[in-house]
């Protein structure tokens, strides 16, 4: 029932600010590995992609040289890639496009638990784990410093 409430909230942008976003363990692309629920009490920006998708190209390097510099301090940013777990190529990727930020690898079931039904897709979540906002396909870089801002005054 959760997955289904939580489809409608993403499919008609209603508030979500109730729903706790699901917890996931994936290895980085240095086989660390990382844990939604180690990073209680951050503000985290977490951006569903693809290497095949041409909005990410050119939004992860927006978020990497608009957002990054800014916020790095204060939010958590990773970028969890959806369609290759082969770190040779997604650290060729990472560099090609422009950005450094920390790349999880994504699976079957992290994709499911966040409906990932294309990309890129951002998450925005507050200290407490809860979803602040969640953006669907590329978006103006302002979007996203209001919505963090907010997670951040929260």
């Amino acid at each position: 029932m959760k997955k289904i409430i939580l489809l409608l909230f993403v499919l008609f942008n209603l508030s979500y600010a109730e729903l706790k976003a699901p917890d996931f363990q994936l290895k980085d692309e240095d086989g660390k590995i990382v844990k939604l629920s180690d990073l209680k009490n951050d503000v985290v920006l977490i951006t569903f992609w693809a290497t095949t998708c041409h909005s990410c190209k050119k939004e992860l390097p927006e978020l990497q040289s608009k957002l990054y510099p800014i916020y790095k301090d204060k939010v958590k940013f990773y970028a969890i890639v959806i369609d290759t777990d082969n770190v040779s190529k997604i650290k060729q990727v990472k560099k090609e496009w422009g950005f450094s930020f920390p790349v999880l690898i994504g699976n079957y079931e992290v994709m499911e638990k966040y409906r990932i039904i294309g990309t890129p897709i951002t998450y925005i979540i507050g200290k407490d784990n809860k979803i602040v906002k969640i953006f669907i396909g590329p978006q103006d870089i302002n979007k996203f410093k209001e919505a963090l801002e907010k997670a951040l005054k929260s």
